[in-house]
């Protein structure tokens, strides 16, 4: 599918397109229009419908949660999009907790604050704000309750340090 054609053919549907995105998914021939211009929402952080996130489940173009979608490795790979991939896709809870227990033994103590700092550009790009405080105290939760840290001071001036 050329460049005129996805042109054309947009212009009767009145859809407005990254062409440089679209060119390269449209390289691909096993995807339709209506593919391209879906992921082309999803790049955008658009909504999908709920057609097309199944479509595009259904041959694994997507992955995520709604309304949090992002392309999948295969199709990041083809789009040129490698690093946008991995920044979405996060690393899994193991990371982030060897990461804390790491800076927890060069430094001795942190504060809630130091550790949100060290994890907060590390978390997933479609993170709201929300998301990561919520994300760093369920990371500080999980550590105390398997007794690897230690909360020491009061609620307002606390810091955390490894268990002895």
């Amino acid at each position: 599918m050329g460049n005129k054609i996805i042109k054309k053919l947009l212009f009767k549907s009145g859809k407005v397109l990254n062409m440089d995105y679209a060119h390269l998914l449209a390289q691909n021939k096993a995807l339709s229009l209506e593919d391209i211009m879906a992921l082309d929402k999803v790049q955008k952080r658009k909504p999908l419908s709920n057609q097309d996130e199944k479509e595009l489940r259904r041959k694994k173009l997507i992955e995520g949660r709604k309304p949090n979608y992002f392309i999948s490795l295969h199709v990041a790979q083809k789009a040129g999009d490698k690093a946008g991939y991995t920044k979405n896709k996060a690393f899994d809870n193991q990371y982030y907790l060897d990461l804390i227990l790491k800076a927890l033994s060069q430094h001795s103590t942190m504060s809630r604050k130091d550790i949100g700092e060290l994890l907060w550009n590390k978390l997933p790009d479609w993170m709201t704000d929300e998301q990561r405080k919520r994300k760093v105290n369920n990371l500080i939760t999980e550590l105390k309750n398997h007794n690897k840290i230690v909360k020491k001071g009061s609620f307002k001036y606390s810091i955390w340090e490894l268990v002895s």
